[in-house]
């Protein structure tokens, strides 16, 4: 009896703990230094009921919370005590921290804190501006003790990204996962989705880290853009999609450049395979370089406006010139051995008479099971039409099968 009850105050504990940090990352936008300064002086139940006590500012607590920002804010600045609490309270009434926690459990999701044995550590290095919490999506939650800082690359860049990026982007990922790193990207069009839907292609994935991780700018519960939604839906399904605002938060300009710390600090490499001069991934790259993150940009051809940022990052020198996969590989410290996929050899290989379209919705079926078209289209990136394009080739060349319902790579000679 005695024991049951311990257990169901331990349960009451940690579900009043989360409701509390869900509340206040309802009151609180991410990034902000003096709730983070706030909570060394005191605990999340404190800073809460604090921000509920209307018009009150504890005699003695701002030149506490001046000492930790390192400076003294003027009573106009956002940093102020004052103001921060006053912004604060403000969302009040528009707080329902249960609602949130209900949301992220109907989509499969949940609240990760940073007491929680999946929290990614390398977060903390964000001092203050560490994340107050994180939202997450998974099919399998035990991925989300894998997001390891060694293990996590975060590849970056155009939304309007060109063939040639996407096709960089594409290789780059692949040759990283199949050598068991995580692509983390932010889920968006061009550059991030050849990055996710690259680690996606690897149809075998024994390792204990996600394949990729989906960092989003709004509420986990609206996947954003709408047009990634089926890709997005394939990062939950077989990796991991987290935002550090509660669900139901949409998505606004200041919330990506927001996001792009979290996917700075998750990752120990930052590669930028195709950006414009004023490209939200050069943001990124400020912050990889002030939390001495190594980043590598992809040369493009000097008349190509998507390449003028990385050009720019490899002459200031906040970039190392990256000009293949395997440079990448040597930048994160792995074995050098010979790899099937990107081995280099004199004899042809099969996939070597494949063109773009083909090769790549080769590179996202399997030998092991039937994938339906549009679920091949989805992982690939290669519109319906032209995926059954590719599929037929790919039948003709005898490099694939179907039953009528799904196709499936067979090997060559069976």
């Amino acid at each position: 009896m005695l024991r049951n009850q311990m257990t169901r105050t331990a349960l009451t504990n940690v579900s009043q703990e989360r409701l509390v940090m869900a509340h206040l990352n309802q009151l609180i936008e991410p990034n902000d230094f003096t709730s983070n300064a706030l909570l060394e002086l005191m605990s999340p139940v404190e800073l809460l009921d604090l921000v509920k006590c209307q018009d009150h500012v504890p005699q003695g607590l701002k030149g506490q919370v001046d000492d930790i920002l390192g400076f003294k804010p003027s009573s106009n600045m956002a940093q102020d005590l004052k103001v921060a609490l006053t912004r604060w309270r403000k969302r009040l009434p528009l707080a329902n921290p249960q609602a949130a926690l209900d949301t992220a459990s109907r989509n499969g999701g949940g609240l990760l804190l940073n007491t929680d044995p999946g929290w990614p550590e390398q977060l903390n290095e964000l001092n203050l501006g560490r994340p107050m919490c994180l939202w997450w999506r998974a099919k399998n939650p035990q991925l989300l003790s894998g997001q390891d800082l060694t293990r996590n690359v975060a590849i970056v860049g155009s939304r309007d990204a060109s063939e040639y990026g996407d096709q960089v982007t594409f290789d780059l990922s692949r040759t990283l996962a199949l050598r068991g790193y995580t692509i983390v990207s932010g889920g968006a069009y061009g550059i991030d989705a050849s990055a996710h839907r690259a680690a996606l292609s690897v149809a075998e994935w024994n390792q204990s880290n996600p394949p990729t991780i989906a960092v989003m700018a709004g509420g986990i519960d609206r996947l954003y853009p709408s047009g990634n939604s089926n890709l997005l839906n394939q990062v939950i399904l077989r990796g991991v999609l987290l935002s550090e605002v509660p669900p139901g938060t949409t998505s606004a300009r200041f919330r990506f450049l927001n996001r792009n710390r979290i996917i700075a600090a998750l990752s120990r490499l930052v590669i930028v395979t195709e950006a414009r001069h004023r490209s939200g991934a050069l943001n990124t790259v400020s912050h990889a370089v002030e939390l001495n993150r190594e980043v590598a940009a992809v040369p493009g051809s000097v008349f190509a406006p998507n390449s003028a940022g990385c050009h720019r990052l490899i002459a200031e020198g906040s970039a190392a010139l990256l000009t293949s996969p395997q440079e990448a590989l040597q930048l994160v410290g792995a074995e050098q051995t010979p790899q099937p996929d990107v081995e280099q050899s004199g004899m042809e290989r099969p996939t070597d008479r494949l063109g773009r379209n083909e090769g790549m919705v080769y590179d996202c079926m399997s030998f092991a099971r039937g994938i339906v078209i549009d679920e091949i289209s989805a992982r690939s990136g290669v519109p319906v039409i032209q995926t059954l394009q590719a599929v037929g080739r790919l039948e003709a060349l005898g490099m694939a099968s179907t039953d009528g319902m799904t196709w499936k790579l067979v090997h060559q000679g069976s």
